[in-house]
């Protein structure tokens, strides 16, 4: 039997999982990620104590498996760009995509969006690397740059590899030709030789470094390509099919889609996701921070225990109560932002996922037959494990 290890690069955890052959969850773990605050509307994390927390989640879960384990991918909330030396020693903090030192958009910031998939935000590495340069730009010359999963894998194996669904998020690749895109390459004064080589999720970027091998890692763990953490939480529940839908619930909600061929839509985000290999593009759309206006109202009406979460699915259940009420209002807020999408399926991951109350009246308001993530709030490391193992599920 071969194991592979999922790890979710999120924007303040990562989450791991060890997976068997078939997609068993062996064991799960996690790392809260700890930013800095150097200055006003600045948000940093440091590379080395990323370092730590990355690979020590990888040796707690490898050390469960039951077999050294075969191949490692990480899916991200990428967005956070940095810079290194060719050793791998840092020469920036990573600067998180949270970080708002920035306002600056390129010229003809409205043809983004085709260019790179995403719409143009001064909060992104364009930006990010674009400050670097005018700022401080003893830490771009001549220096690796990147993003904190690609520095990740430089760490793990001492290659560069980046999957084209996280590079839409990196920004410097045009998504159609799946190539950097020189002009903002010109705008920022760097070389395609400072960049990784980009490449299709699954794609093998190198083997462990020897020196880094422990209980259940060896040289011959590979490490592979992963993808953007809802792509990846898409293949994890199966949302591999034109009809699907995944509604992921974090800090904000996402839908995530797959189309037959690429889309640009104004106020909703392209990924590749499995089109590299003859299979559809995905769609997102999102309601931003809707996450945390929920949580703010749980605990006023319900305190903040450990059992809020609980009484507050109870109360959503026991008729025409404030709690039902608020929850319709939720759904009925992504059900705005679907307008007239109409999946087949809606496959719910996250939090809200785990209460009793969600995917009934979800079920109720939108008329659209739900189903529950079995891997909870690990859906996205479960998908970079599949990548890792190359295997898609069965639906």
């Amino acid at each position: 039997m071969s194991s592979y290890i999922g790890l979710d690069l999120g924007t303040s955890a990562i989450k791991g999982v060890l997976l068997a052959d078939d997609a068993t969850v062996l064991a799960t773990g996690k790392r809260a990620v700890v930013f800095q605050h150097p200055a006003p509307n600045q948000v940093e994390i440091d590379p080395e104590q990323h370092w730590r927390d990355a690979y020590g989640l990888i040796q707690e879960l490898a050390a469960q498996s039951p077999t050294p384990v075969a191949a490692l991918a990480m899916a991200a909330a990428a967005g956070n760009a940095m810079t290194w030396e060719s050793d791998g020693t840092p020469r920036s903090p990573i600067i998180s995509w949270l970080d708002h030192r920035s306002d600056w958009l390129p010229p003809e910031p409205e043809k983004v969006l085709d260019i790179v998939g995403w719409p143009a935000i001064p909060s992104f590495p364009l930006a990010q690397l674009r400050w670097l340069r005018v700022n401080r730009p003893e830490l771009l010359d001549g220096a690796q740059i990147g993003m904190n999963n690609d520095y990740l894998a430089f760490r793990l194996c001492g290659r560069r590899g980046l999957d084209h669904s996280c590079a839409t998020p990196f920004y410097l690749q045009n998504q159609v030709t799946r190539s950097y895109h020189q002009p903002f390459l010109d705008l920022l004064g760097i070389h395609s030789e400072q960049l990784p080589p980009l490449l299709p999720s699954g794609a093998v970027i190198g083997a462990l470094r020897p020196e880094l091998a422990s209980p259940g890692l060896t040289a011959a763990t590979r490490i592979i390509a992963g993808s953007f953490d809802h792509p990846s939480a898409a293949r994890a529940l199966g949302v591999v099919e034109p009809g699907d839908m995944l509604l992921s619930c974090g800090t904000s909600w996402v839908g995530f889609y797959p189309t037959p061929i690429r889309q640009v839509i104004r106020g909703e985000l392209t990924d590749p996701f499995l089109s590299t290999a003859g299979g559809p593009w995905g769609m997102m759309f999102s309601i931003a921070k809707i996450g945390l206006d929920i949580e703010a109202w749980i605990r006023a009406n319900f305190g903040d225990g450990a059992d809020r979460y609980r009484d507050f699915n109870a109360a959503a259940l026991q008729g025409d109560t404030p709690a039902r009420r608020y929850m319709q209002s939720i759904i009925t807020r992504f059900q705005a932002r679907l307008g007239d999408r109409r999946p087949r399926r809606l496959a719910m991951a996250g939090g809200p996922a785990e209460g009793e109350a969600w995917p009934v009246l979800a079920r109720e308001v939108l008329g659209i037959p739900i189903d529950i993530a079995p891997y909870h709030q690990h859906a996205g490391a479960v998908g970079a494990a599949l990548i890792a193992g190359a295997k898609l599920p069965s639906r």
